[in-house]
Order: C-alpha cells, then sequence, then structure tokens
C-alpha cells in the first residue's frame, strides 16, 4: 500500500497541534465566562479534536523512528479528513468567540491617530469603535478622490454609513479624523477644504485603546 510522506506527517502534527492552542486559548475564555453561548461548541471541537490526536501524534511518533514506520495513505487521508473538518468548526467557534470577547470588552485593540483627532474618536460608541478596529487590522477602506494639495487617504463608512467616515493613512494605518457627509467629486467647496483640513493632519500622535464600543487613550 501507498505510505503518507514524512512531510504530510509533520503538517499534519503540526496543524493538529496548531488547533490545539486554539482550543486552549478559547477554554480561558470560558474560565472567565463559563456561561458563554460558545462553551458547548468549544467543548464539542475540543472533545472531537483530543479523540484524533492520539492517532496524529501516533504517526508522527513512527515516521521519527529509525527506520520510520510511514502511515498507510488510506489510513492519513481518514485522519486527515477528519482533522481538516474539526479545524473548521474551530475556525468558526474562534469567530464567534471574538465577538463575544468585543461584546464584553474583554479584547483590546490599539490604533493610532494624530493628535489633532483625538477629541473626536473618545469616547463609547460601537459604530466607530468597529471602524477603528478595521483600520487596525489593515482593513484598506475606500481611496478619496483626488484633490490638489491632498496627500492620499482612506475611508471607511462608519457603521456602513456613507456620510459618517473615518480618514486615515492607507499606508500605515494612522487615523486621521471623522468627516460627516459623504465624500465623493461632487462635493462642494467647503466639504472639500474640511476633507482636506483632515486629511492633511499632522503633527504628535496619540495611541487609542478599543475595547467593546469604547475608545479611550
Amino acid at each position: 500500500m501507498p505510505t503518507a510522506s514524512s512531510d504530510m506527517i509533520q503538517q499534519l502534527f503540526d496543524h493538529g497541534k496548531a488547533a490545539e492552542k486554539k482550543i486552549s486559548k478559547m477554554h480561558l475564555h470560558l474560565d472567565k465566562h463559563p456561561d458563554s453561548p460558545s462553551k458547548k461548541k468549544i467543548e464539542d471541537a475540543g472533545n472531537l479534536l483530543s479523540r484524533v490526536m492520539p492517532q496524529v501524534e501516533k504517526f508522527q511518533r513512527d515516521a521519527q523512528r529509525n527506520p520510520p514506520i510511514f502511515a498507510e495513505e488510506g489510513d492519513y487521508k481518514k485522519c486527515r479528513t477528519l482533522l481538516t473538518k474539526i479545524i473548521g468548526a474551530i475556525v468558526k467557534t474562534e469567530k464567534a468567540v471574538s465577538k463575544e470577547k468585543f461584546d464584553d470588552g474583554d479584547e483590546v485593540t490599539e490604533v493610532q491617530c494624530v493628535s489633532a483627532a483625538r477629541s473626536e474618536l473618545l469616547g463609547s460608541d460601537a459604530k466607530l469603535a468597529q471602524a477603528l478596529i478595521m483600520v487596525a487590522t489593515g482593513v484598506k477602506g475606500r481611496t478619496g478622490p483626488k484633490q490638489k494639495g491632498v496627500p492620499r487617504y482612506n475611508h471607511i463608512h462608519i457603521g456602513g454609513n456613507a456620510k459618517y467616515n473615518l480618514l486615515f493613512q492607507p499606508n500605515n494605518g494612522l487615523v486621521l479624523g471623522t468627516i460627516n457627509f459623504h465624500i465623493d467629486k461632487s462635493n462642494n467647496d467647503q466639504q472639500q477644504e474640511e476633507v482636506k483640513a483632515v486629511a492633511t493632519r499632522s503633527g504628535s500622535k496619540t495611541t487609542l485603546k478599543v475595547s467593546g464600543k469604547r475608545v479611550t487613550a
């Protein structure tokens, strides 16, 4: 019978161990929030993983013997298919846990802004907090229309509202401030000047901390 290669077995083992780390992190969330809505999903995924990992570890131990003993390809494929399904379930559960952490204010995300924008960003606003997290995690947003004397900037519709925008520098995620109207080529002179005033902000910087819907410095 054909056998699985050493690289295939090592990759299977590495993926299994990475999945175990994810489960461990989610159990830390359960320690703080024993009534978490994701509790059953976390426990079910952990139980399934604990059933398949002994086989994965045996494959890896045997492959490291001298001479090595490689798993039969059919057995490897069954194990790989099961582990892939479990990892998929873990990824979905991880997303649910991340949302719970955000709602509970357990996760803290840091993002830099120009100090001139500080006062308009601090406070409690779930939609603004979400937009700041999007910038911090690398969401590109939309490019602003070209305007004389204005360096390139991107913007995010806060809460999906095209008339409430968060401006930032796309190259480094530095937040520049907010604009309370739709940004496009048809903006009148006054609106263009307001965009220019925000988009050209510079000087000292402040690190903001986003936790739940709260933004603090």
